[in-house]
């Protein structure tokens, strides 16, 4: 028996029951897909949150360290620079005994360094 538009009656249903079929199987296969995908999904989403923290706290820890490493190399550069100024300031407050260490140093020095013939 022909249709109107000139197929079988019988194909007809033979064709839409294949597509149904085809269309269900590919539904299957992605539920399972789904279904095997999600517990790595969840296992790759745990690696990732704890790389994440872990890079974090690397990163905090470092900073960390280089603060505390500055603050060593600026007391290190500025010590120098704070006797220097000390040493004027006790020079400004005490001439004579400033002058009278210098010439103490000074001796004592000569002393070490003269040769002996």
């Amino acid at each position: 028996m022909e249709t109107s538009n000139g197929t079988s009656s019988g194909t007809s249903t033979g064709e839409s029951a294949l597509l149904r079929g085809v269309s269900q199987a590919g539904s299957s296969l992605h539920s399972t897909i789904d279904k095997v995908a999600e517990p790595a999904r969840s296992t790759v989403d745990r690696a990732a949150t704890v790389a994440h923290n872990t890079v974090d706290k690397l990163a905090s820890g470092a900073t960390s360290v280089a603060g505390k490493f500055s603050d060593q190399a600026h007391r290190f550069t500025d010590a120098p620079l704070q006797a220097v100024d000390y040493s004027k300031a006790y020079i400004k407050d005490h001439p004579l005994q400033a002058v009278g260490a210098a010439l103490l140093v000074g001796l004592i020095f000569g002393r070490l360094t003269a040769s002996r013939h």
